[in-house]
């Protein structure tokens, strides 16, 4: 794969959209994020997911998926840092971090770890479930399966340690990246270590914020709307040729 120059190895909720728009507005342009799964998803980006979740033509499946991208952060791509190390040998490493463990977990649990506060086994088994497939993306149910295989736990399950899962992460990442390599960056940190670390000059404007809690909660919101209307559309065409066919050749039954 070329062109991958920045490896974003932060988990989510780890300032990681700021990030991205902060790399693009340095050059490094188009950065994947979770987001471009849903925004701009590549061609038959299920089967290379669940390709990677088998380890079946792993290589292939990820260029396909980020071929073309100058950097990537967020889930999913954090998951493969080591893969994309050794697919791009000079691309350079940020791992960004949260305050502290607690301050993470209370931000997953609110947003994409939702279930993870919950003992509801209705909400993990069936609600979440079908959110997933038919208001969020049937990938996504993939890239959460490739998640629990990656950090040895389910994120979603009551019984995680997040606070841990986190700290093991962090700890893998410190532990397998060349020190040379890596930055472990906090968004509040701002442009200057970040620059550096890069090699670019430190823009005159002021770093991005985005992506709180609340920002997150709009962003989907509109993504179930989005998936209810699609939703509604395929259940509508369905009847319509129910309707049609029953019309059509129901009625000689009775002849």
């Amino acid at each position: 794969m070329s062109g991958l120059q920045v490896i974003g190895a932060g988990l989510g909720r780890t300032g990681t959209l700021s990030m991205k728009q902060a790399l693009e507005d340095l050059g490094f342009n188009p950065c994947h994020h979770m987001e471009e799964t849903f925004l701009n998803p590549r061609p038959n980006q299920k089967s290379h997911f669940q390709d990677i979740l088998l380890e079946h033509n792993k290589e292939q499946a990820l260029k396909a998926l980020y071929d073309g991208y100058k950097a990537t952060v967020d889930y999913p791509g954090c998951m493969f840092y080591e893969d994309f190390m050794k697919m791009n040998p000079d691309a350079k490493v940020i791992l960004t971090v949260r305050d502290s463990p607690e301050v993470w977990v209370k931000s997953v649990e609110d947003t994409i770890f939702d279930g993870h506060g919950t003992n509801s086994w209705i909400f993990r088994k069936i609600h979440l479930p079908i959110r997933t497939i038919f208001l969020e993306g049937p990938h996504l149910l993939v890239i959460r399966k490739i998640m629990t295989k990656t950090h040895g736990v389910d994120p979603i399950d009551p019984k995680t340690d997040l606070a841990q899962m986190y700290t093991d992460w962090v700890n893998r990442v410190k532990e397998t990246v060349p020190a040379e390599k890596l930055l472990v960056f906090n968004v509040k940190q701002g442009w200057k270590p970040l620059c550096d670390f890069l090699g670019v000059p430190v823009p005159d404007t002021p770093f991005p914020r985005a992506n709180n809690t609340e920002t997150y909660r709009s962003m989907e919101t509109w993504q179930l709307k989005r998936g209810l209307l699609k939703y509604a559309v395929y259940v509508g065409l369905m009847s319509a040729g129910a309707y049609y066919s029953l019309m059509k050749f129901g009625s000689s039954v009775w002849e």
